[in-house]
Order: C-alpha cells, then sequence, then structure tokens
C-alpha cells in the first residue's frame, strides 16, 4: 500500500475506503468499519484496517465541521459530506474516540499514532 503522507487520507487503503464511502446513501461503511475497528482482536487490527478505521474517524470530524484539511483526496468526499448535512449520532462518535484510542495505544500502529491523537481531539470535540 502507498502512503505519502501523515493525513487520514494520504494512503492507498483510505483513498479506497473512501471511493466505496461516496458510492454509499448512508454511514453504514463508516458504521461498519468502527464496528470491525473495535472488535478486531489485537493481531487482526492490522495497519489497513486502522487506515481505514481513521478514514471513518475523519469522516465522522468532518460531519461535526471539525474536518482536517481539505485536499484533491477529499474533494469527492467532502462534496458527499456536504450533501448529507447530517450530524453523527453520539453512538457514532463514541465508537470513533473508541477506536483512535485503540490506535493510539497500538505498539504496532505506531506511525499511526499523532494522526489518531489530532484527530481524537477534533471528533470529540
Amino acid at each position: 500500500m502507498g502512503t505519502w503522507g501523515t493525513g487520514a487520507f494520504d494512503n492507498d487503503a483510505a483513498c479506497d475506503w473512501s471511493a466505496d464511502l461516496t458510492e454509499a446513501d448512508d454511514l453504514s461503511l463508516v458504521e461498519d468499519t468502527l464496528s470491525s475497528a473495535e472488535e478486531a482482536d489485537e493481531d487482526e487490527l492490522d495497519l489497513d484496517l486502522a487506515r481505514e478505521a481513521i478514514a471513518a474517524c475523519e469522516v465522522v470530524a468532518r460531519l461535526q465541521g471539525r474536518g482536517g484539511r481539505p485536499s484533491a483526496h477529499t474533494a469527492e468526499l467532502d462534496q458527499w459530506i456536504k450533501a448529507r448535512a447530517a450530524k453523527p449520532s453520539p453512538r457514532l462518535v463514541r465508537s470513533a474516540t473508541n477506536v483512535l484510542d485503540r490506535v493510539a495505544s497500538s505498539s504496532d500502529l505506531a506511525p499511526l499514532r499523532d494522526s489518531a491523537l489530532d484527530l481524537r481531539k477534533r471528533v470529540a470535540g
């Protein structure tokens, strides 16, 4: 997988995940991704699932008006989010913060720690 930056969508896994989301009609992919990351055993929460989960958390932040920097990689996603104009449920926000805590505390996912901690602040408000 290619990684070219530290942002939530600066890698192939997140960009592919985002493309799938923009074809959906609702937040079920966000919910499913966060649920998978929360429920994964330690050895199942690999780098690709963590990157997808961070992308899902970034969507939660953007739905709250606390998104990260826009880029060419987020333009279509930002349009999709704008068209939804919905706030995430408290349960979804709680799930996102749980996932970000898990990513930040995992030694196997150390390269994602700083971006997970920053994103957690934006998700939690």
